[in-house]
């Protein structure tokens, strides 16, 4: 076999039916991965970015906690909605506000019924360079921030100690726990303020947990309780669980909000199309497209000719001066010109040439009448009224029959 019958075998065998029709379904198929993954990809952020948030693994991280609770089989979730209704089935909300959160922001949340914890942020961070989502502690958040940030609801005084010490917390009102020891806490933050409960204290009697009045409003002075920074330490993470579950109401779940650390779920037109109740209308257009594709495939009859870009011949000439005419608007002056192609065409069958006009018109006309074919000058009066195409076509009729009559041609 020649190299050039080899070449045609292989492009031959590269464009089987079958190999076209994996190509237009792997097409497919990638194109709507791609409109579902787009839609959906906000919602799909692991939010491990080293925030202070549930889903960050960084020292400021909560996403350790989250596993600590499931691990101990108490239910956790993780709400991305941002909507201020509460589940009443939620045992705790807790939220995480950053050192920019809005106190509009936070304080929507706490207006729902059922416990709502408010971890105060503590730290200044910035990234790791030599590992992704981590940080480094850039510094402690100013109290005056901090208490901008609890203006909206409660005026407190955030006090922020030096040293690393372990912090004894005893827990009021519960004699069965009257104290759970921490490990080593960097700068403790307390606070405290009129009108609030204290639920848990260190050794010196500053308040770290507490309630607002009657409320179901908790705060939590220090996030290091329950970041992973201070999970390293085993007695700290005791410690940090001891308190949630202290608060926690009933059996119900656990609940880090994450939508104030900006990893709400972003509502798009087209993740709407994808999901009830109009999820029923895409998939209808993905079967009317399925079939028109099926349509598409298949040929119905014998496949049409290729034809000339530029026709050639005789008929060709005749149907572009036809188009043109038409396309000027022309038909109804052709009336005349058509009179008098058919004048000289019964003048010739007959053998009137020699005669002048007048006379040879007279002749047609006195032949016509014997023969039952009609005037040529009552053809010819109908000439100025013919307007349009229509008109055009009768009165070429009416002057081809009388032709016709004229010349014997019909025998």
């Amino acid at each position: 076999m020649t190299a050039a019958a080899v070449s045609a075998t292989r492009q031959a065998s590269a464009f089987r039916p079958v190999v076209v029709l994996f190509l237009v379904l792997a097409g497919v198929f990638s194109f709507s991965a791609y409109f579902v993954l787009s839609a959906y990809a906000p919602d799909l952020k692991g939010g491990d970015d080293g925030g202070a948030h549930a889903l960050s693994r960084s020292a400021v991280g909560f996403a350790g906690m989250v596993r600590l609770l499931q691990a101990e089989t108490i239910p956790v979730l993780i709400n991305r909605d941002g909507s201020t209704k509460r589940d009443p089935n939620w045992g705790l909300l807790v939220l995480t506000p950053e050192e920019a959160t809005k106190p509009s922001d936070l304080f929507d949340f706490t207006t729902a019924s059922g416990p709502t914890l408010v971890v105060l942020p503590k730290w200044e961070t910035e990234p790791d360079p030599l590992n992704s989502g981590w940080v480094r502690k850039a510094g402690l958040i100013s109290p005056e921030v901090l208490k901008t940030l609890l203006a909206g609801r409660v005026a407190t005084t955030i006090s922020q100690r030096s040293g690393v010490a372990p912090v004894q917390l005893t827990m009021a009102g519960d004699p069965s726990h009257p104290t759970a020891p921490t490990g080593p806490i960097d700068r403790l933050q307390t606070l405290s303020a009129e009108g609030m409960t204290t639920v848990a204290a260190d050794q010196t009697g500053a308040a770290i947990l507490v309630r607002t009045g009657d409320s179901r409003l908790y705060i939590l002075s220090d996030p290091d309780l329950l970041n992973t920074q201070g999970l390293k330490d085993l007695s700290t993470a005791r410690a940090g669980e001891g308190l949630l579950l202290a608060i926690r109401k009933g059996d119900g779940p656990v609940v880090f909000d994450v939508s104030l650390d900006g990893l709400k779920h972003a509502p798009s037109l087209l993740k709407i199309a994808f999901e009830p109740p109009f999820l029923g209308a895409t998939l209808c257009l993905v079967g009317a497209a399925f079939l028109m594709a099926l349509h598409a495939a298949s040929r119905f009859g014998a496949p049409e000719r290729t034809m000339r870009a530029l026709a050639l011949g005789k008929s060709a000439l005749a149907d572009n001066s036809a188009g043109l005419i038409r396309v000027a608007k022309r038909e109804p002056h052709m009336a005349g010109g058509y009179l008098e192609l058919n004048r000289n065409a019964v003048a010739k069958a007959l053998g009137a040439t020699r005669l002048s006009g007048a006379e040879r018109d007279a002749y047609m006309d006195r032949l016509g009448e014997r023969t039952g074919a009609g005037r040529l000058s009552t053809l010819a009066e109908q000439v100025s009224a013919v307007r349009d195409r229509d008109g055009l076509t009768r009165f070429a009729q009416r002057l081809y029959q009388w032709r016709l009559e004229m010349t014997r041609e019909r025998r």
